[in-house]
């Protein structure tokens, strides 16, 4: 959405030591700077700045990037956020629409808002606006999320014909299926990116027998419904001012909590929370406070979401509603005060696990434990870790020896293969990294194909077609294991002098070569062309005289 151009400059100014300052303490270790990691517990400083490169890296937690990624991990903004931080402390003007990707999906459904919008509060939106007018919803105060109504009688198709818009262009928006709107007399609530661009919808029949009850987009180039969460765009400042997030079920859960001032709320699209949901929270709150419905679903629901936000690395709790009683209904009913004092007593996810898991037998008491050591097992703060295992120990009268013991077996187990150390290319390619203005010779003498791994080719390619590519780049669509090993050898050694590092690319080349030639000698010998054989051999003779001259040097 930036220009490559803009974001290439911001970086190229920002003083990238000054900046990450302001959150840590650097001392100067040689060319680089260090100081104990931010973003993971520690004792012995394993985070270093290269101002050089301006690169930061993290021996212990592999985080690693350029000013913009420190920025986007620790202050948890998004990447145009960051961009857009940086570019004001530079007095950097930027456009983010320029370069958009699916802008034309983007525009149809900012049109398709404006329209559900307008009907919302026009005579033709009467029956939406009864429905939020019995659900309590004062359209005022919850303005930022652009509620609207689709009527029954459709209108979207003529608007966005008047609007110069194609009909193919809804059917790839998803608003749009054989030729039929598939929003009709719903209220709509718009789901938006973490930019503020809308990317679906979300619509409630406004009768209980208009199936199904809710309704989103199908998936579409910009609409996932696994990766997005509602009201995370409207809550996001709130959760990073409070460090916590309150995870609700529903569109209506989320808005009577945000007009009555508790703003800090999210909410998956109707499914089970994933993965990259519970990713996407840890990125704005260290805490995630669960209020789902009093009733069994809403128990069965809290309790699926506890394991997918400890692997997410935050502190989870659990709101207890009365049984029959969903925040909604609550809100309305006892109002934001008695919720504020409900929520500040929440449960952490120990207690209420254990509570609302049921155990009639030893085995079934014996499942519960091991569910419970097995969350634990994933939470990477050394003093939680610690304080639940001892709960465990206490709760269930268990050895903490043999606790500990049952973690060790798991983790025995599940322990990942050492790590390999860098190969040829990947050497090769820290070493043209590190040197960057020596690149030239590189581009004269290698090219993709004669590189074997697939993540170094991508990334020789990407040099070829960018030649000021810098280091810090490498944060951007390299791939994630090559990128932690060419930062960890970019940041702590010095650029080789231009002679080093020609016959190194020639070294390598010839490498390369040799083993061309040996293949076809084989090949030769296979099919017994002899005349082909001798030529081979020749080259190959040749070859070896040209490598001694050069480690002669």
């Amino acid at each position: 959405m930036i220009e490559q151009e803009k974001i290439q400059e911001i970086n190229r100014q920002t003083d990238i030591v000054a900046l990450i300052s302001q959150y840590v303490t650097l001392r100067k270790v040689g060319k680089n700077y260090r100081a104990l990691c931010p973003f993971h517990a520690e004792k012995n400083p394993s985070f270093y700045v290269n101002p050089d490169k301006r690169i930061f890296y993290c021996f212990g937690c592999k985080k690693g990037g350029s000013a913009i990624n420190f920025l986007m991990e620790y202050e948890k903004l998004d990447f145009p956020d960051a961009v857009r931080r940086l570019a004001k402390n530079l007095g950097i003007e930027i456009d983010t629409t320029k370069g958009l990707k699916y802008k034309d999906i983007y525009d149809v459904n900012e049109f398709a808002c404006q329209f559900y919008s307008s009907t919302l509060t026009r005579a033709i939106g009467k029956r939406g606006q009864n429905y939020i007018r019995e659900r309590n919803i004062d359209v005022n105060r919850v303005r930022e999320f652009r509620l609207g109504y689709a009527p029954t009688s459709g209108g979207l198709v003529t608007f966005m014909r008047q609007k110069g818009i194609a009909i193919d262009k809804l059917h790839r928006a998803g608003l749009v299926s054989q030729n039929h709107e598939i929003f009709r007399d719903r209220l709509i609530f718009p789901i938006f990116n973490l930019s503020g661009r809308v990317i679906g919808f979300g619509g409630r029949g406004i009768d209980d027998y208009i199936q199904p009850k809710y309704l989103n987009s199908p998936e579409t180039p910009l609409f996932k419904k696994g990766g997005v969460l509602y009201g995370l765009y409207q809550a996001k400042e709130s959760m990073r001012k409070k460090a916590e997030a309150i995870l609700v079920e529903g569109y209506f859960d989320l808005l009577s909590l945000f007009q009555s001032g508790i703003m800090n709320v999210c909410a998956p699209l109707g499914t089970s929370l994933t993965e990259k949901q519970s990713m996407l929270i840890s990125r704005f709150a260290k805490r995630v406070n669960i209020l789902f419905d009093g009733d069994l679903s809403g128990i069965k629901a809290a309790l699926r979401s506890i394991g997918l936000l400890i692997d997410a690395q935050v502190d989870v709790y659990v709101t207890s509603l009365p049984k029959g009683l969903d925040p909604d209904t609550f809100i309305n009913q006892r109002g934001a005060a008695e919720l504020n004092d409900l929520l500040g007593s929440a449960s952490d996810f120990f207690h209420f696990y254990r509570k609302s898991v049921k155990t009639d037998s030893m085995e079934q008491e014996i499942a519960l434990i091991k569910d419970l050591i097995q969350i634990v097992g994933n939470i990477q703060d050394p003093i939680k870790y610690d304080r639940y295992l001892k709960y465990i120990s206490h709760v269930f009268d268990i050895p903490l020896e043999r606790i500990e013991k049952a973690m060790v077996q798991k983790k025995d187990v599940q322990t990942p293969t050492p790590k390999r150390p860098l190969s040829t290319e990947e050497k090769l390619m820290a070493m043209i990294l590190n040197a960057s203005e020596h690149f030239h010779h590189a581009k004269d003498i290698l090219s993709p194909e004669d590189f074997g791994q697939e993540n170094i080719v991508r990334l020789y390619k990407k040099l070829l077609k960018d030649e000021k590519f810098d280091v810090y780049e490498l944060s951007n669509g390299v791939d994630e294991r090559l990128r932690e090993k060419l930062f960890a050898v970019v940041i702590k050694e010095e650029p080789v002098p231009e002679q080093a590092y020609l016959e190194s690319v020639m070294r390598f080349k010839n490498r390369v070569v040799e083993k061309r030639i040996r293949q076809k000698i084989t090949e030769a010998r296979k099919n017994g062309d002899e005349k082909a054989l001798a030529n081979y051999q020749k080259e190959l003779n040749d070859l070896k005289r040209k490598m001694l001259n050069i480690k002669s040097h």
